[in-house]
């Protein structure tokens, strides 16, 4: 799953910000030292999005603004953890969305997503 939330303008021109569930093998972690579990995780991070002359799309982000939790750890992936993972998602995303816009000054523009 993957979505993208308008932000109001900014001072970081920040466009949106990306939701995005993932499944992660897990392992170290050489940007903060410490080992990862195996799972699906939740991430909310803020984005430049962008058109280019040719029509190509662009995204941008600055490292360590956004936010990622483990909200189901597995030991293999499947359909069925994956569906799980969704619904506890859901119920996890307003608290990681609130908190990277207050740690990152932003406003969410207008309710309404957009699809990846």
């Amino acid at each position: 799953m993957k979505k993208y939330i308008k932000v109001k303008e900014n001072p970081a021109k920040v466009t949106h910000l990306k939701i995005e569930l993932y499944y992660d093998l897990g392992g170290m972690n050489y940007f903060t030292g410490r080992a990862e579990n195996r799972g699906y995780y939740l991430s909310v991070s803020p984005v430049t999005r962008g058109t280019s002359a040719g029509g190509f799309a662009s995204e941008s982000y600055t490292a360590f603004t956004g936010i990622k939790q483990n909200i189901k750890q597995v030991t293999r992936k499947s359909a069925k953890a994956e569906a799980e993972a969704e619904k506890l998602a859901a119920d996890a995303m307003d608290n990681l969305i609130d908190y990277v816009c207050r740690k990152n000054g932003l406003e969410i523009a207008e309710p309404e997503t957009i699809p990846a």
